[in-house]
C-alpha cells in the first residue's frame, strides 16, 4: 500500500482493499519495485489529465517489464482424473450415489475433454442422476457422454437409461423411442457381442418396451423421482416500465441537482412492496471461493457440473452457460485464473476486466467518441455509458491512489494483451497500440467508478423449506447495476434488494409521496447502528457525510422509538390495530407463509405511515420483516435440501461443494 502523509487514514485502508484484496499478492511488489525505480513518478501522475495519459505514463516507467506474463490456472489432469472416476465406481458399487457423483464430476472437470475418462465418467455419472431420481439431470448427462467418445457398442445402455428416466417423468412417448434406440444400436454393434450376450440384452430391452407400453412402472426400479427446484418469478415492474429506463417503473425517475448529484424520485406516489426495479448487471464475477459451489456464469448452484473444455479452476450448471462464458469472458480469463489470485487482484479488480472481456474490442471502439465523463446526464445512448459517467471521485483522490490505480489497470491490460483480446495487435509486451491504450484507459475508469458502484451479490441460506429464520445472506459475486447505481443512500432507505441469479430487483419498503427521494442503504441502517459508526463507516468507504434524516434528527436504535410521532390527530384505535397486522405477519413469516406475511406487512406499514412518522418501533420492525420477506423471494439455498439414498453413505460437509 502506498501511503498518503494528506489523506484519511481510513480512507485510505478501504480504498487499498479494492485495488488489492491480498497483500501478500504479487502486484503489490511489482509496485513497489517500479516506485523505488522511479522517484517522483508518485506524484508526477497528478500531472495528467486524462486516463489514457496516466496508462502511457505508468508504461513508460523502469521496471515495469519486469511482469512478464504467462499463463497460470488449473490445468487439466488426466491421471488424477482416473484416479477419481476409479474412487467413483467404488462408491457407486456401495450405492454411495450421491458421493459417486461428486467424484465422477471432479473427475470430468479434471480430465481432458472427449477422451474415455471423460466420456465413462459422464456416462457413469448419469447412472448416479438415474438412481438419486434426477431425471432431467440424467437426460442431460447421456446427452453429453454419447457426444463425448463413449464407446458406441455400450450406447445401448445409455438409452435403456434414458428410456427409464423418461419413465420417471411419465414420458411414455419418449420413453418408447429411447427403447427403439437402444434395440437399434444394440442391432448394429451385434458382432462385438457373443451370442448368449447379445439375446439377454435384447430380451431385456424388449421386456422393457412391454412394461413401458402396458404403463405397469412396479417392474421397473423402485426409485422417487427427486423434488425439482422452484423456478423463482421474476416481478415485473410495477404499473409500467419507464420510457427512457425500461428496468424502472414508471413511478420513479432520475434527477439531478447540485447537492446531491444524480438521484432517484417518486414521479408518482409509490406504496410498499412496489417493484421498482428490475436489472440485469451490465457484468458480474463469481468470488473464487464459490468456484467450487455456484455456476460461474448464472451464478446456480453446481448440482450437475459441467467442465471447462480447457481447464480446470471453474464449473458451470449447464452446457447452455458454459457455451455463453466460453464465447465471451471466459475464452480470455480461463488460462489466467491463478495469476489473478498470485497477483492479489480484488473483486474490484475482476469486474473493471470483466465489463471488457464480456464484450468485444469493436463495441468499444463504437462508442469512442461518446465516452465523456458526464456528471449530470440522466440518459445516455447505452448502458455503458451509463456506467462509464457513473461517480468516481477522481477530484477528491490522492497522487498514491491515482498511480496505484494506474498502475494494477496496466497490469491488468498487460494480461489482456497476452490473451489475444486484441485481434491483430503486436506481441510486443512492451509497445502499446492505440486501441490497447485505450482500453486500458477504460479499465482505469472502471477501477475508480467501481468503487463506489459496485454491488455484492447474494444468495439466502435456509434452515428448511418450511421457515424463514433461521437464515443468512450468502455472499457470492459482485456486479455492477449501471441504473440501480442512480439511488443514492439513507440509513432509513425506500428499498430493499435482492437476487435473482445475477438479475437485481428493487421492491419498495414503505410509501413515498410524490417527489420524495428513493433511496438504497450503503451500509448499517440506522437502527441497528449509531450515528457516529455509520458516519465513519460510509465517510471511510464511501467518502460522503450523509444528511438523511434519521442523521439529522439523530434517530435512536431499534427499542428506544416506542412512543409514536403523530402526523396529525392521533388515532390509537388504529394504530393499535395495524401493530396487530404487523404481529400476525410477523407469525405468518416464522411458519414459512411467505404470501400471507407479506400481505400482512404491506397493510401495516402503508397504513402506519399514514398516521405516524418512521422512527418508531413497531413500524421499523415491520419493515426490517419485510425485508426479509424479500430475501427469500430471491435466490434461495437450503440446507436440508440434499437426498440421503443410502443412510450409510459418506457425508461432505457441503452437499454441493466440489474440490475445484
Amino acid at each position: 500500500m502506498l501511503k498518503s502523509s494528506g489523506a484519511d487514514v481510513g480512507r485510505q485502508k478501504c480504498s487499498w482493499q479494492t485495488i488489492q484484496s491480498d497483500e501478500r499478492g504479487l502486484f503489490s511488489s511489482w509496485m513497489q519495485e517500479v516506485v523505488r525505480s522511479n522517484p517522483g513518478a508518485v506524484q508526477g501522475i497528478k500531472q495528467f489529465d486524462s486516463d489514457e495519459q496516466r496508462l502511457l505514463f505508468c508504461s513508460s516507467l523502469e521496471k515495469v517489464n519486469c511482469f512478464m506474463v504467462k499463463p497460470v490456472y488449473s490445468e487439466k489432469d488426466l491421471e488424477a482424473a482416473k484416479k477419481l472416476k476409479d474412487e467413483g465406481n467404488n462408491a457407486f458399487q456401495k450405492k454411495w450415489y450421491k458421493q459417486a457423483h461428486s467424484l465422477y464430476s471432479t473427475s470430468m472437470v479434471k480430465s481432458p475433454c472427449n477422451n474415455d475418462t471423460y466420456a465413462y465418467s459422464m456416462a457413469n455419472r448419469s447412472a448416479c442422476n438415474y438412481y438419486l431420481g434426477e431425471a432431467q439431470h440424467c437426460i442431460a448427462d447421456i446427452d453429453i457422454a454419447l457426444k463425448s467418445g463413449y464407446p458406441p457398442q455400450l450406447h445401448y445402455k445409455l438409452f435403456e437409461r434414458l428410456a427409464k428416466s423418461y419413465v420417471l417423468l411419465k414420458d411414455r412417448p419418449n420413453a418408447l423411442k429411447a427403447v427403439q434406440r437402444a434395440k437399434d444400436s444394440l442391432e448394429k454393434n451385434r458382432s462385438k457381442f457373443d451370442k448368449d450376450k447379445y439375446k439377454s440384452m435384447r430380451e431385456k430391452l424388449v421386456k422393457l418396451g412391454i412394461v413401458i407400453n402396458n404403463k405397469d412402472d412396479t417392474l421397473l426400479d423402485n426409485i422417487e423421482l427427486a423434488e425439482e427446484e422452484p423456478q423463482i418469478l421474476t416481478p415485473s415492474v410495477s404499473k409500467k416500465p419507464h420510457k427512457k429506463i425500461p428496468e424502472f417503473s414508471n413511478i420513479i425517475k432520475v434527477e439531478h441537482d447540485e447537492k446531491v448529484g444524480r438521484h432517484v424520485r417518486a414521479e408518482k406516489c409509490v406504496k410498499a412492496g412496489d417493484t421498482l426495479v428490475v436489472e440485469e448487471p451490465l457484468a458480474a464475477v463469481l468470488y473464487p471461493n464459490r468456484y467450487g459451489t455456484n455456476c460461474n456464469y448464472c451464478f446456480g448452484k453446481l448440482r450437475n457440473v459441467i467442465a471447462c473444455p480447457y481447464c480446470a479452476g471453474v464449473g458451470f450448471c449447464s452446457v447452455q452457460c458454459r457455451d455463453i462464458a466460453l464465447s465471451t469472458y471466459h475464452r480470455y480469463e480461463c488460462k489466467y485464473e491463478n495469476l489473478f489470485n498470485g497477483l492479489g487482484l480484488s473483486g474490484l479488480d475482476r469486474l473493471a476486466l470483466r465489463i471488457i472481456t464480456s464484450h468485444p474490442l469493436e463495441f468499444f471502439k463504437k462508442q469512442r467518441t461518446d465516452l465523456n465523463v458526464d456528471d449530470v446526464s440522466t440518459e445516455f445512448r447505452s448502458s455503458y455509458q451509463s456506467l462509464f459517467c457513473l461517480v468516481g471521485l477522481d477530484d477528491k483522490r490522492w497522487a498514491e491512489d491515482v498511480f496505484a490505480r494506474s498502475m494494477m489497470a496496466l497490469c491488468i491490460l498487460k494480461v489482456l494483451k497476452t490473451t489475444k483480446y486484441f485481434h491483430g495487435g503486436n506481441d510486443d509486451g512492451e509497445v502499446f497500440t492505440d486501441d490497447e491504450i485505450f482500453i486500458g484507459s477504460l479499465i482505469l475508469r472502471h477501477l475508480s467508478v467501481l468503487q463506489f458502484n459496485a454491488h455484492e451479490v447474494y444468495e439466502l441460506l435456509r434452515g428448511d423449506k418450511f421457515k424463514i429464520k433461521p437464515s443468512k445472506n450468502n455472499l457470492i459475486a459482485l456486479a455492477v447495476y449501471p441504473k440501480a447505481s442512480y439511488f443514492n443512500h439513507s440509513c432509513h432507505p425506500s428499498i430493499a434488494r435482492y437476487n435473482i441469479g445475477r438479475k437485481m430487483v428493487c421492491k419498495a419498503l414503505h410509501p413515498l409521496a410524490k417527489g420524495q427521494e428513493v433511496t438504497d442503504n450503503y451500509g448499517q441502517v440506522f437502527y441497528f447502528k449509531s450515528k457516529a459508526d455509520r458516519q465513519k463507516e460510509l465517510g471511510c468507504r464511501y467518502w460522503f457525510k450523509c444528511g438523511c434524516m434519521a442523521c439529522i434528527e439523530d434517530w435512536n436504535k431499534l427499542g428506544s422509538n416506542g412512543k409514536p410521532v403523530w402526523r396529525e390527530k392521533p388515532d390509537d384505535g388504529q394504530l393499535e390495530f395495524l401493530e396487530s397486522l404487523y404481529k400476525v405477519g410477523a407469525d405468518f413469516m416464522e411458519n414459512g407463509d411467505q404470501t400471507q406475511a407479506k400481505d400482512n406487512l404491506l397493510e401495516a406499514i402503508n397504513g402506519m405511515y399514514d398516521l405516524v412518522h418512521p422512527n418508531y418501533d413497531p413500524l421499523i420492525r415491520a419493515e426490517d420483516k419485510l425485508r426479509s420477506c424479500y430475501n427469500a423471494d430471491g435466490t434461495v439455498v437450503y440446507s436440508n435440501s440434499v437426498r440421503i439414498t443410502n443412510p450409510q453413505e459418506k457425508r461432505t460437509t457441503d452437499d454441493n461443494q466440489f474440490p475445484f
